[in-house]
């Protein structure tokens, strides 16, 4: 999620503030402190995906962070959640006139598109945290649902969204607004496309792994 809280910052400097930023600091920092936490003690206790005793041991020298963990984390899931959150906020100013007039700065136009925005980098944190679970094998030969923690993680980041948009005097701190029937729905939808790609590449990796 480091990638998506850049991004819009990148955006405002790039524009010299023609774009205003799409996030505020305090929406990073609930994604940082908050939303990112319980996903990943939720990875934390995953089980070994099946097959994993058949894989031949990683070399002594190996690291931790390699390189396709890197380009998967930031070139990948980073980048796609980038354009998304940047997307949803250009989407919400759409709806205001957006571009027959110009980008919100302020107001509470301005706070539903910043809070779209961090719905968005959320709602690709789900897909990232689901994804993560299994490299190779399906999340569905694991169980969807066989990792509770990640669920209550889940439950818990959405749960904290709506406290901040809908709590009046945490609008004012955190800068959110409420959002609409099809904004929410929008965000939900997020997810999907997400996890079924990445299942896709999975299979396709299987494939080519069985025929060797």
């Amino acid at each position: 999620s480091n990638v998506p809280e850049a991004a819009p910052s990148v955006v405002f400097l790039l524009t010299r503030g023609l774009v205003p930023l799409p996030l505020t600091v305090m929406q990073i920092l609930t994604v940082d402190l908050g939303t990112d936490l319980l996903p990943a003690l939720g990875l934390g206790i995953e089980k070994s995906e099946p097959g994993i005793m058949d894989l031949p041991p990683r070399p002594q020298d190996s690291h931790l962070l390699n390189r396709s963990i890197v380009i998967k984390a930031f070139g990948l899931y980073g980048l796609v959640a980038s354009i998304i959150s940047t997307c949803a906020y250009f989407f919400v100013n759409s709806v205001h006139g957006w571009p027959s007039v110009s980008l919100m700065s302020s107001g509470t136009g301005y706070a539903e598109a910043t809070t779209m925005t961090l719905g968005a980098i959320i709602f690709c944190q789900i897909a990232a945290a689901m994804n993560c679970r299994t490299q190779i094998s399906s999340v569905f030969s694991v169980g969807l649902f066989s990792n509770r923690r990640i669920w209550l993680g889940i439950i818990v980041e959405i749960v904290l969204l709506a406290v901040l948009m809908y709590t009046p005097f945490l609008q004012v701190v955190f800068n959110t607004g409420p959002l609409d029937r099809v904004e929410w729905f929008f965000l939900f939808c997020i997810p999907i496309p997400l996890f079924l790609l990445e299942e896709l590449r999975k299979w396709i990796v299987r494939k080519v792994d069985s025929r060797h």
